[in-house]
């Protein structure tokens, strides 16, 4: 189900008008998930309507083309025990 909404997302995002609201309200997440330079970055290439719908494209088969940041060591991650 999460890979239908994402896929939704990039969708949504290479549509003109639409998608730019979209990228501009998604800016907080992504800076904060990627860091302020690769998450400019993305935004950058986000806003540009041939650029975002190659990224797009590439990015549903691929996934993310500009990595997260990495997590500290010192932080603990909870993992799901099934």
């Amino acid at each position: 189900m999460e890979r239908v909404g994402s896929i939704l997302l990039k969708v949504l995002k290479v549509m003109p008008v639409v998608g730019w609201v979209f990228v501009i309200a998604s800016v907080p997440l992504v800076l904060q998930r990627k860091g302020y330079v690769l998450g400019a970055l993305a935004v950058t290439l986000d806003m540009l309507p041939v650029i975002c719908l190659v990224k797009a494209g590439i990015e549903i088969f691929t996934g993310d083309l500009i990595p997260n940041k990495l997590e500290r060591a010192g932080t603990p991650s909870l993992e799901a025990v099934a």
